[in-house]
């Protein structure tokens, strides 16, 4: 089960920063960050008396302040030395995948350093906001940064995909890194600006000339084994869900990778879930959902009699609910231009259709 990041909430404000500091010195720069930050509080030691409707206290230490916020918000900026920073966020890092951007700021504000999650967690992109409000010396230190290339992670992150195994993703950047040929060969378009050692595989199946190859597909498929290749899954799927009352999250969830595996489809591309007004509450639909971690996105019924037409209906269906069909209706709905590439299938009382958009 992919986790689910639960930001907290200031009144109606999305908390996505969490400030911290420990001296007097670094207050003052803090409350700056404050003010520049609608999305951001500010944790001081408790010993200071300041208040404010985002102004948090630290009632211990830092070391057990640091469990409580890690994976809490998005962001942390620590106004204080490196070397405290280093040691009470180690026992908590996990993998680039799931850490937060952790930001380092001395109390004068002279450098702002990119520390933990440059590129998946968007550190280096949230350092080079707080050092131009604050005119400070953005510190970044990310090879590919550094050498104005692009990382595999990057990529993924600029072409909306899911990286599917990082350790492939560390190999194929190193010859990104080292200025070695990496081919793309991808389902969808590439709108950015690529560097000179990345290129655009068209129509050929012969990769003799690169040192490591980047797949961007939806497709279930094998890496070729003589070369250093990874996969990135765009997000452009669309499952579109109908089912009888009571159905429970395990069997929806298995009829939904019954019906991407028999379309060749990775559940790593699935960008939402659709389903009609009238089973909104269906706690199985719901849960798995939230299982894969995915919208839910509910269809009107009166959308669904629009363009029920254009697909096979079902009497018995259409007089048990209103219409005559659900699962393809809702999934073309909840698409942007999509096109079926499942027709419905039936799995015990729930009914499964798959939608591809974007320009695959």
């Amino acid at each position: 089960m992919i986790k689910i990041l639960v930001m907290s909430i200031g009144r109606l404000i999305k908390m996505d920063k969490a400030i911290i500091t420990l001296t007097k010195g670094g207050i003052k720069l803090g409350l700056k960050l404050l003010n520049e930050y609608e999305d951001s509080v500010l944790y001081i030691n408790k010993r200071f008396d300041i208040c404010g409707d985002r102004i948090l206290k630290i009632q211990n230490n830092i070391q057990s302040l640091i469990p409580q916020i890690f994976h809490k918000y998005r962001c942390l900026i620590f106004i204080m030395a490196t070397g405290i920073v280093v040691r009470v966020i180690a026992p908590h890092i996990k993998n680039k995948t799931v850490d937060p951007a952790v930001i380092v700021i001395d109390e004068k504000g002279k450098n702002v350093i990119s520390l933990l999650s440059g590129h998946l967690g968007f550190a280096n992109e949230y350092t080079l906001d707080i050092a131009r409000r604050l005119n400070s010396n953005p510190v970044i230190t990310t090879s590919s940064d550094v050498n104005e290339t692009l990382a595999v992670d990057t990529i993924a992150i600029k072409s909306n995909c899911i990286i599917e195994n990082m350790k492939n993703a560390t190999k194929v950047t190193a010859h990104i890194v080292n200025g070695e040929m990496v081919g793309i060969e991808s389902q969808i378009n590439i709108d950015f600006r690529l560097p000179y050692n990345i290129k655009i595989i068209r129509n050929s199946k012969d990769y003799s000339a690169y040192k490591g190859i980047i797949f961007i597909t939806n497709e279930n498929m094998k890496l070729p084994r003589n070369i250093d290749a990874v996969l990135l899954r765009p997000k452009n799927l669309i499952i579109g869900i109908g089912c009888r009352r009571g159905i429970d999250k395990e069997k929806i969830i298995s009829a939904i990778k019954d019906a991407l595996n028999k379309a060749n489809k990775s559940i790593l591309s699935v960008k939402k879930i659709a389903t009609i007004d009238l089973k909104k509450d269906e706690k199985g639909i719901l849960e798995a959902a939230k299982y894969m971690n995915v919208p839910l996105e509910i269809i009107s019924s009166g959308k669904v009699k629009e363009i029920e037409h254009k697909f096979q209906t079902s009497d018995f269906v259409k007089k048990s609910i209103g219409v005559g069909a659900v699962a393809e209706p809702v999934a073309v709905l909840a698409s942007n231009k999509g096109r079926l590439i499942l027709n419905k299938r039936k799995y015990d009382g729930i009914t499964i259709a798959l939608v591809e958009e974007g320009d695959c």
